[in-house]
């Protein structure tokens, strides 16, 4: 029996360490990617885990997003 593992190897103990963990090292690999880029712009990166966590930062700015948008709309069902 062939076991398949829905997740890249470079991340397998950081995943097994703690849930979030591989979505956390992702964020701050996109953030050293795009150095440049954030010195002009605001980089906000959002890392989803195949198994289901969201990086902290990722997830704090689209809480806000979504509280925005029920805010602008009245509607309490476009919050997260």
């Amino acid at each position: 029996m062939t076991v398949v593992c829905p997740l890249a190897d470079s991340y397998v103990v950081a995943a097994a360490r703690e849930a979030g963990s591989a979505a956390e090292v992702t964020a701050a690999r996109k953030l050293a990617k795009y150095t440049q880029l954030a010195t002009n712009h605001t980089l906000q990166p959002i890392a989803i885990e195949s198994l289901g966590p969201i990086n902290a930062s990722g997830c704090a700015f689209l809480n806000n997003l979504c509280g925005k948008l029920s805010a602008q709309s009245s509607d309490d069902r476009e919050t997260i």
